[in-house]
């Protein structure tokens, strides 16, 4: 350990409150988990290894494939609740760090996207939350990325309820009509969201992008996937 190194303060894992070099330590990172195999279209855990689960054999979304970093349960619950309503901004940038190695390998598998679009939030939920946490997400894939991403050309223009309470039909219905699109310079797009449950908002944002600009595939990438008791 040289001067420099000794001059870093230590932080305190946000899960153990042990010290840790970067806001989570190793022996909680080793409590995370991502369920394999996943349904290669909505992500969601599948127990046989088949490429997409039952639901969207029945009713495909709108997006071509989703990718996720973790399962939204144990440890990652506590620490994005955190990070979203508690304003400890830490720990966003710790995740920024994860979703930015997920970002990597995608684009290490062939994938290509003229532009990533985080979900809009409402203007009343920004003023009550202070910032948009998809953004904080994206800022390691922002400097260390050329790809643009576009927060300008998609707005929320209906403000939700929370959708966490509501059943997969109610979320649906609240959610439809919920975003306003620009016309799109792209062909490909990656659509990015801190949770997916149902993936009602991501469908609903991939359906109109598709419906009313020249985009021809919507990719998502979610920081954890929940495994919806809706499904």
């Amino acid at each position: 350990m040289g001067f420099y190194s000794r001059l870093i303060p230590k932080q305190s894992c946000a899960l153990c409150a042990e010290p840790a070099p970067f806001c989570v330590c190793q022996e909680c990172e080793l409590e995370f988990t991502n369920h394999q195999p996943r349904c290669q279209s909505c992500a969601h855990p599948i127990n046989i290894k088949l490429d997409f689960c039952g639901q969207c054999l029945v009713h495909a979304p709108k997006f071509n494939r989703a990718y996720t970093l973790y399962d939204y349960q144990g440890p990652i619950t506590h620490l994005i609740k955190a990070f979203k309503y508690d304003h400890q901004l830490c720990i966003g940038d710790y995740f920024a760090h994860q979703l930015f190695g997920l970002y990597q390998s995608i684009i290490d598998s062939d994938a290509h996207y003229d532009a990533i679009i985080p979900m809009p939030l409402s203007q009343e939920r920004i003023q009550e939350r202070g910032y948009n946490q998809v953004l904080e997400l994206l800022r390691v894939i922002g400097k260390r990325e050329t790809v643009t991403i576009d927060t300008q050309s998609v707005t929320r223009t209906k403000a939700t309820q929370a959708l966490s309470l509501l059943k997969l039909e109610q979320r649906q219905q609240e959610i439809k009509g919920a975003f306003s699109v620009k016309t799109l310079p792209y062909q490909s797009v990656l659509l990015v969201d801190d949770v997916m449950t149902t993936g009602s908002s991501m469908n609903e944002l991939a359906k109109t992008i598709l419906k009313n600009t020249q985009v021809e595939h919507c990719d998502v990438m979610t920081l954890a996937r929940a495994e919806s008791k809706f499904n």
